[in-house]
């Protein structure tokens, strides 16, 4: 039996998306560089910060200027926060409350993603959370080794990461872990199912069974 659960964040338990694209389009604007559609911003949902960036065209020595676009967007313009997707509360709590152990695995930086946890009300249903930390590569690889760490020893064998994006496979694969892959998410069926996940659920209650 799985005991222990890696879970990304956005496109996973929160629909962050349309707020994503949002402050990247207000960043992209504040130094002076071109927006692309909102289909490729979409595809920079999941990827370290500093990589989005070179992949969206922000020229080297500029990244805290995009920063502070960002920043000036969220103190003035910022729709609310994403909400969480439908049982993702109510999953966490139950899968909390059988004794597994879980931990968080997100792209955004560390700090981010632990406030992420608090506002949701879920920081004490979580062992930690990980995040990209500076040196980090292109991909999770890194953070996800980070999560995996927090784990008592005897459960990271058999541990495995939920998420949304073919970047959680890689992550899961370059760790020597699962990969259950989220269908309401960002990613699309076709390249989650290239990584061979263990599974490809379609909702909360599909997922909620694998691990009963």
């Amino acid at each position: 039996m799985i005991r222990a659960i890696l879970f990304d964040l956005d496109g996973t338990l929160i629909d962050s998306a349309p707020r994503i694209c949002a402050g990247l389009r207000a960043s992209l604007t504040a130094v002076g560089v071109a927006v692309p559609p909102d289909p490729e911003l979409r595809d920079c949902i999941g990827l370290p910060l500093p990589h989005v960036w070179r992949r969206l065209g922000v020229p080297e020595g500029r990244d805290a200027d995009a920063v502070a676009g960002y920043q000036t967007w969220v103190a003035t313009t910022a729709p609310p926060l994403p909400q969480e997707f439908p049982g993702a509360g109510a999953l966490l709590a139950g899968l909390h409350g059988a004794g597994h152990r879980l931990v968080l695995a997100s792209a955004k930086d560390t700090a981010s993603a632990r406030r992420h946890l608090a506002m949701h009300g879920w920081a004490h249903l979580f062992l930690g959370a990980s995040g990209v930390e500076p040196g980090d590569g292109p991909d999770k690889r890194a953070l996800v080794g980070r999560a995996l760490a927090m784990l008592p020893e005897g459960l990271r064998r058999d541990a495995v990461l939920v998420g949304d994006m073919p970047v959680d496979g890689d992550a899961a694969a370059a760790n020597g872990i699962g990969f259950i892959a989220v269908g309401w998410g960002y990613g699309a069926r076709a390249d989650l199912l290239s990584h061979r996940p263990q599974a490809l659920v379609a909702d909360v209650t599909e997922l909620a069974r694998l691990f009963a």
